[in-house]
């Protein structure tokens, strides 16, 4: 159950919970005051704390972001400035489906702004619903202090409980919308505010009360980071614990400082929570930045970046924020007061902008004293890790030749001069071109809705061919057309794939976890079609995240069994692939000051079993198994670059020309006779 803290991600939580305790103090304080909430006080002091600081950070972020990553990732990064910029960020994330725990996936340097534009958010609605609950219950009552404070809790009690609900809900069947959405973090900070509501009961605390909230609340949030990992439905029910803690903590000390809490209250505590709002901006990026700047850093890596965040933090608090809070900008009458403020601030500002240039640049330039990655330890025999289940592949010259060309991309220190595709055009346009030109994976966005006509129209190579190829699966399946139109370009080549279809026997859902009734449709089509077709080949394939989305009573090995029996009843001969290995995405780990060794990946495990499971199932059934791993990695390590050509696309997929390059191996594999 207990784990090393990986659960650091809930330091978002109690920042919710701090906030809405902070602002719903304010704005309470200010109508116990005046009797009045003044909009433009309030919106003219969120601006100036926020705005500043956070526009430096994105500014920065986009410079850096074209300075180190791809053309296309850098024009990503500043679209998610842009809705950063305008406090949109957490629904600009959720709608791209980002994982905030994936750590394979490239991470924008801003998705951390996704908490702020949430927080800011939230209180565009709550100043404005509070006043107006004031102002409506003042119409039919004597409004007291306590009775505007009873109003404000009870609205925010049933908002918040409401916004709880729709988390657990949304926690389950949602997870990244629910992550990022103000409607299922909106609890966070009504807790907090609760607490500011609270706040005039809570002196009655004796001493000794307070200083046992203060103490369980602060271990609570500790333990949290144990307890908690990324795969806790979150943020409901789970994030009540920190949420519980934390305000807790906010009770024990709610009107006056808690007693003894030292941890809290000592010097290097109260420094580092006046720096708290710049060090949250500069995190994040510095974590991106410093990865694609020391890629192969190791641990040092670590103390690096706590020192670089924390000069950066310190230097723009002092150079921008402070002077910006106290500037006449602010004041009605400001002119009277710049020369002053100039006087006040002109060393502090310098000194400020000077150290976080000075810091930046120590930090770029610290790459010429960072050590190259040491290259991979490759056996002087090349081997797959399947080799003590399999007899291996075929030593023939083309496959031989792939697999030194394999064996050098492993060993190379430099990116080749020409890259094939361009870096900056990998993506979903380079995968296989008869899947995003010609529409041939069925159900994907763009092909046909009707599957049948997908498959009549996707056939390629001569009409009079002898030899027919048929090539079934999903879009790992598509990703090997191109090597077989390579290998056999007198063949005639049907392609009957459909996307996240297996060609096994087995209900699946989709990677939403949606029902999928049109595979199985599908599987009964493929039948029919081949049936009627008769290839003399038919190629086998399916993605290796199949067995975690087979629903029903039939198991995976059940369904590739039965599968390879009825297709290799209605074919000459039968070839079973495994899929391409998933692996690091080029766009995500390549950086002009990297190396290709910075973006060689380990062959997943669970690439390895579902080869395991497709070779068994192959044997029983009779068919063939050829193990195509070696034509792409080598002792486990795989390139990302091969013979200068991009191999994946997108971390998953073979691009079209890494795929073609494989036709003479795949030549001599399909030539050759089945193993024995």
């Amino acid at each position: 159950m207990f784990a090393w803290p990986a659960g650091g991600f809930l330091g978002v939580d109690v920042f919710f919970v701090i906030s809405g305790f902070l602002i719903t103090g304010l704005l309470l304080r200010e109508y116990d005051r005046t009797g009045h909430i003044s909009f433009r006080r309030f919106y003219v002091s969120r601006i100036k704390r926020i705005v500043p600081s956070a526009t430096v950070v994105i500014v920065v972020s986009i410079g850096l972001a074209f300075l180190l990553f791809t053309r296309q990732r850098a024009v990503s990064t500043s679209w998610d400035a842009l809705w950063a910029f305008v406090f949109g960020a957490n629904w600009n994330f959720a709608a791209a489906g980002t994982d905030y725990f994936q750590q394979g996936a490239a991470v924008s340097p801003l998705q951390h702004y996704w908490s702020l534009s949430v927080e800011e958010q939230f209180y565009f609605v709550w100043p404005w619903l509070l006043l107006g609950l004031l102002a409506l219950f003042a119409r039919f009552m004597t409004m007291t202090t306590a009775g505007a404070r009873v109003i404000a809790g009870t609205a925010i009690a049933a908002l918040s409980l409401a916004s709880f609900l729709w988390a657990l809900q949304e926690s389950v069947t949602n997870p990244t919308i629910a992550y990022f959405s103000t409607l299922t973090r909106g609890w966070e900070i009504g807790v907090g505010a609760l607490i500011a509501i609270a706040a005039p009961a809570l002196p009655r605390l004796v001493p000794a009360a307070r200083a046992v909230l203060a103490y369980a609340g602060l271990a609570g949030i500790i333990a949290s980071c144990f307890v908690i990992t990324p795969g806790t439905p979150w943020p409901a029910p789970w994030a009540a614990l920190p949420v519980t803690c934390t305000a807790l903590v906010l009770a024990s000390g709610a009107r006056e400082e808690a007693p003894g809490l030292w941890p809290l209250t000592n010097p290097l505590a109260t420094f580092v929570g006046n720096i708290s709002y710049s060090l949250y901006l500069w995190h994040f990026p510095v974590i991106i930045f410093s990865h694609s700047l020391y890629p192969d850093a190791g641990p040092w890596v670590y103390p690096g970046i706590a020192l670089v965040g924390f000069a950066l933090a310190a230097a723009q608090h002092y150079a921008i924020e402070v002077p910006l809070w106290r500037s006449p900008l602010w004041m009605k009458r400001a002119s009277e007061s710049w020369a002053d403020w100039r006087y006040t601030y002109r060393d502090q500002m310098k000194n400020g902008f000077l150290a976080g240039f000075v810091t930046i640049g120590v930090a770029v330039a610290g790459i010429a004293f960072v050590p190259p990655p040491e290259a991979p330890y490759l056996p002087p025999a090349s081997s797959s890790p399947l080799s003590s289940t399999s007899p291996g592949i075929q030593d023939t010259p083309a496959v031989a030749a792939e697999q030194r060309t394999v064996a050098d991309a492993l060993t190379a220190t430099t990116w080749p001069a020409t890259l094939t595709p361009p870096i900056d055009e990998v993506g979903s346009s380079s995968k296989v071109e008869a899947w995003v030109s010609d529409g041939c994976l069925a159900l994907e966005k763009g092909a046909e809705n009707d599957p049948s006509a997908t498959v009549d129209r996707c056939v390629y190579g001569p009409h009079d061919a002898t030899d027919r190829i048929a090539l079934v699966g999903d879009s790992m399946a598509i990703s090997w057309l191109p090597a077989l139109q390579a290998a056999f370009p007198d063949a005639q080549i049907r392609v009957l794939t459909m996307q996240q279809c297996p060609f096994a026997a087995v209900t699946v859902v989709k990677l939403d976890e949606s029902t999928f009734p049109e595979c199985t449709a599908f599987h009964t089509l493929v039948d029919e079609k081949l049936s009627a077709w008769r290839p003399t080949l038919a190629v086998l394939s399916q993605a290796d995240n199949s067995t975690e989305r087979t629903r029903g009573s039939t198991s995976m090995s059940q369904g590739l069994e039965t599968a390879i029996a009825a297709l290799s009843a209605e074919s000459n001969r039968t070839v079973v692939l495994p899929p391409p290995p998933n692996s690091r995405t080029i766009t995500d780990c390549y950086t002009p000051t990297g190396s290709p060794r910075n973006c060689i990946s380990a062959v997943p495990q669970r690439a390895l079993s579902t080869a395991v499971d497709l070779k068994t199932a192959a044997e029983r059934g009779g068919v063939e198994f050829i193990d195509t791993l070696p034509l792409i990695c080598r002792s486990g390590q795989c390139p990302s670059v091969v013979g200068g050509m991009v191999v994946s696309a997108d971390g998953a997929h073979l691009t079209q020309v890494f795929s073609a390059s494989l036709g003479p191996a795949f030549a001599e594999l399909l030539a050759a006779p089945p193993a024995v």
